[in-house]
């Protein structure tokens, strides 16, 4: 009923089955029926460009297009419109890619993963109040810096999923990890400590001086 309600974890999920391109057309901003439906759309079709690019997709395999109902030319004009690109990008783990098609599909994995998280769907919900009214300290952000909150978190969470789909391979420490994936061992140290937390990572052993760690089995 309303583009409002896209759920970007569905993005990914389309892309992973094979998808090339994707665009979601919604009615002009002022003229929703449910008031900001599209406002809410186009911000949750941002990020998920913003992540793609991030993981390796071309970004200009999503879109975000507006006309209205009585609109037809306009409709027709957008679909051509995007289906030429999509047809000059080719398809998808191609050269428009910085991904080999063996691996484009793990990295669409892990953007589900992030895109379904409790971060991006929190901050997703606050955008409009951040941006207009504040946080609760009353600090309003620009939209810079609200981008810049979203790229910090698809690093962080990207990087979380990557850790998490190496734990489910095989039992690893923190310096492990960090040399397979190629993160700060730091940075690996702060993931693994938050994930225990959330009771998804738990110590499987310490070999000699070193804890070794593995996904709880809810995580399997």
């Amino acid at each position: 009923m309303c583009t409002g309600r896209l759920d970007p974890a569905i993005v990914a999920i389309a892309f992973k089955k094979g998808l090339d391109g994707l665009m979601v057309v919604g009615c002009h901003f002022g003229e929703c029926h449910y008031v900001s439906g599209n406002v809410e759309a186009k911000a949750k079709i941002d990020v998920t460009r913003r992540l793609f690019k991030h993981i390796g997709v071309n970004e200009d395999r999503l879109a975000f297009r507006q006309c209205s109902s009585s609109e037809a030319s306009v409709f027709v004009r957008l679909v051509s419109e995007f289906d030429a690109l999509i047809r000059s990008l080719g398809p998808l783990g191609g050269d428009a890619d910085r991904l080999k098609p063996s691996e484009i599909f793990k990295k669409l994995e892990a953007a589900e993963a992030v895109l379904a998280g409790e971060k991006i769907r929190w901050l997703l919900g606050k955008r409009t109040p951040f941006l207009e009214s504040g946080n609760k300290y009353g600090e309003v952000f620009t939209e810079h810096e609200f981008n810049r909150t979203i790229d910090m978190i698809i690093l962080e969470e990207t990087e979380v999923q990557r850790i998490l789909r190496e734990l489910r391979k095989d039992n690893q420490s923190v310096k492990d990890l960090a040399m397979t994936l190629a993160i700060p061992s730091e940075r690996v140290f702060r993931y693994i400590t938050a994930l225990k937390r959330k009771n998804m990572v738990e110590l499987e052993k310490v070999s000699g001086r070193t804890p070794i760690y593995r996904v709880t089995e809810q995580q399997v």
